[in-house]
C-alpha cells in the first residue's frame, strides 16, 4: 500500500502505525519506529486539543517546515498514516489520494 501511495503521489516517504504507536509498515524512512512513536504522541495531543474545542475526532494534521510537509491521517479506527514530502505543490493530490484510502 505504501509503495503504491508513493508512486501515485511522488512523495518521498510514508509509514503506518497503530493506535499505540507501534510501527506496522514503512517506506523510505530512517528510524521508522522513532517516527511512529513521536507521530503517535503528536496525534494524541492534537486529539486532546480538538476535544477541548468540542470536536469529537481528528482526521488529519498537517505540519509544514521550510522544506518538509508531513501529513498525519487516520486511515481506520486503529491505524494512522504519516506521509512526508518535500514539495508543497503535491499537497492537493496527496490529500485526495489519502481521502480515498480512508473510505
Amino acid at each position: 500500500m505504501l509503495q503504491k501511495l508513493i508512486e501515485e503521489t511522488a512523495i518521498e516517504s510514508a509509514l503506518i502505525f497503530d493506535k499505540n504507536g507501534k510501527l506496522i509498515d514503512s517506506c523510505n524512512i530512517e528510524k521508522p519506529q522513532t517516527i511512529s512513536a513521536m507521530s503517535n504522541t503528536i496525534l494524541e495531543m492534537c486529539q486532546g486539543l480538538v476535544e477541548e474545542l468540542n470536536e469529537k475526532k481528528i482526521n488529519q494534521i498537517i505540519i509544514k517546515g521550510n522544506s518538509l510537509l508531513l501529513i498525519g491521517s487516520t486511515i481506520n479506527k486503529n491505524q494512522y498514516l504519516i506521509s512526508i514530502c518535500n514539495d508543497i505543490s503535491k499537497l492537493g493530490l496527496l490529500l485526495k489520494v489519502i481521502e480515498n484510502l480512508e473510505k
